[in-house]
């Protein structure tokens, strides 16, 4: 039997961002409604890495299609499912996105102990599937939370991951973590190495967020299939007690490693806390839009780190929240994107699936009102109360969609497209900045 023993580890050329914030709440409560599901996440990248959010159309293929990802090439499904991605421009796969099915996701980086079986023998990254990659798979076929999660697994375990992350820089690579969510119930997955996992099961009523670091510790719900004795030959696990993932390949199994929530993590799980203790202390149960509302100021929060803010490092390159009704009307699913690289001053423009297909991979004006924003911050420039005001005014419209959802809306005024919103706020910064 070959050895399953880590040899002495290499040093990655780029550590993994300290910058990614995902969060869901399953199960929030509202007087409308009986519950739904609150996600939100702040994609932070390389500031001048562009982004674009893109609406990929449900496709039907053949047996024996392929389809061409970032790095390699895989079977495709015989069916793929209509999506809303948020991506940086140069990559095939996202970073956060949803489908028509109302399944919700997002990616983060993290590292392990097993990082280095990414790296090929020259020390540079093999290239398999980027985490994004297999977010965008597991959207574009997953019908179901579990149904993504299942199939992210499935193909960790058949391709593997690994590969550059960052188009500036060849030898920067990371393992990853994912959270997929629906109306029903949501599920954490973190990777190891090449193919390893374990996920954990977040159940309504519960919430829970993810920042770069791994965060499962003894609650997974299951395991790749090698992990155990991989742990145990490098004497990261004693092979008797409960498996702790996180104290196994997060700390090697050190007793006194300090393996509790810390930094944006910590912060990140302050404010959901806040937020469900506040949600249960009102008069009466809050409507979903209280819910995004509060979720905005959560991934604005500049103090914390979970907006990140830098001209030449890590920033806050996209933004998205989701609320999931308990509904199978996909025109109830509602998503907001900032599709702009500072969702402190970017507003969240609302998308549904009910949103018509304009055509195959439409970015809906979104790399336009990146580079916008990018100027703007490049250039330091300050806007003026009244463009603040404007701003705040349109994302105020947007939020008043939800306030709609599921109500006669035959005599109100027609609303704006996702496009619509996103070249209305191009033309507020084109004229007067």
């Amino acid at each position: 039997m070959m050895s399953t023993t880590i040899p002495q580890q290499q040093h990655l050329a780029a550590p993994p961002p300290r910058s990614c914030d995902t969060f869901v709440y399953v199960g929030a409560a509202t007087g409308s409604e009986s519950s739904g599901t609150l996600f939100g996440k702040n994609s932070d990248r390389p500031s001048e890495e562009n982004h674009e959010v893109i609406r990929v159309p449900p496709s039907h293929y053949d047996g024996g299609s392929s389809v061409e990802c970032t790095f390699i090439n895989i079977p495709q499904a015989r069916e793929t499912l209509d999506c809303i991605l948020s991506k940086p421009c140069w990559m095939w796969g996202c970073e956060m996105g949803a489908n028509s099915f109302g399944v919700v996701g997002g990616n983060e980086a993290v590292n392990t102990l097993l990082a280095d079986e990414l790296l090929s023998p020259d020390g540079s990254p093999t290239k398999r599937l980027l985490g994004m990659d297999l977010l965008r798979l597991s959207l574009e076929r997953g019908k179901s939370s579990k149904h993504a999660l299942d199939i992210c697994i499935e193909l960790l375990e058949e391709h593997g991951q690994g590969g550059p992350c960052c188009k500036e820089d060849s030898d920067w690579t990371y393992e990853n973590s994912f959270l997929f969510a629906d109306a029903q119930e949501a599920y954490v997955l973190e990777t190891a190495g090449i193919s390893h996992w374990a996920w954990e099961r977040i159940k309504a009523g519960e919430y829970r967020n993810i920042s770069n670091g791994i965060s499962i510790r003894s609650n997974w719900g299951a395991l790749s299939r090698d992990i155990q004795a991989i742990c145990k030959e490098n004497e990261w696990w004693d092979g008797t007690s409960k498996f702790d993932w996180k104290h196994a390949v997060g700390a090697g199994g050190r007793a006194r490693s300090n393996l509790e929530a810390c930094g944006r993590e910590a912060s990140g799980r302050v404010h959901l806390q806040a937020l469900v203790a506040k949600s249960k202390t009102l008069q009466s149960p809050p409507n979903a839009r209280w819910y995004v509302e509060h979720m905005a100021l959560i991934l604005r929060d500049e103090d914390s780190g979970i907006c990140f803010r830098d001209l030449r490092g890590f920033c806050s390159t996209g933004s998205q929240i989701s609320w999931l009704p308990k509904s199978s009307d996909v025109h109830d699913y509602s998503h907001f994107f900032t599709a702009a690289s500072d969702p402190l001053l970017a507003t969240y423009k609302h998308f549904t699936f009910a949103d018509t297909i304009r055509s195959e991979r439409d970015d809906h004006g979104s790399n336009e009102l990146w580079n916008i924003w990018r100027s703007i911050a490049l250039r330091k420039l300050s806007l003026t109360d009244s463009i603040l005001d404007m701003l705040s005014s349109m994302e105020k419209d947007a939020l008043t969609k939800l306030d709609t959802v599921r109500k006669n809306t035959q005599n109100q005024k027609k609303s704006l497209s996702f496009a619509e919103a996103i070249h209305e706020e191009i033309d507020l910064l084109q004229k007067d900045v």
